[in-house]
């Protein structure tokens, strides 16, 4: 399997080359990533499972897991990205009750 991966990527590596127009690289280099991205998610993920992927409950299985960890990995994104819009981003910063504002002291 992982051949064939392999494969493809440098495929599309080599169609890449060919390609003269900026919006058709963009398109493939972000075809490239996706598939990279659920290739790698996927083997990591699905490697601590024992999932039988010749019958139909196997597949069941092996979905339900990676898109359950999917679904919580973006539930964690979420999460990070509430809180770093929660903090205070102003310029004035306040360690240990001292006030400091544009390097000077008050």
């Amino acid at each position: 399997m992982n051949w064939v991966i392999i494969t493809v990527l440098i495929a599309l590596a080599f169609f890449f080359l060919r390609v003269r127009h900026i919006k058709h690289k963009i398109f493939l280099i972000v075809i490239i990533v996706v598939l990279l991205f659920f290739y790698t998610t996927s083997s990591q993920v699905l490697s601590k499972h024992n999932i039988d992927w010749k019958s139909v409950s196997g597949i069941e299985k092996g979905l339900k897991v990676y898109f359950s960890w999917l679904g919580g990995a973006l539930g964690n994104l979420k999460v990070l990205t509430a809180n770093a819009v929660k903090m205070d981003w102003s310029v004035e910063n306040s360690t240990n009750g001292i006030k400091v504002v544009e390097g000077k002291e008050r």
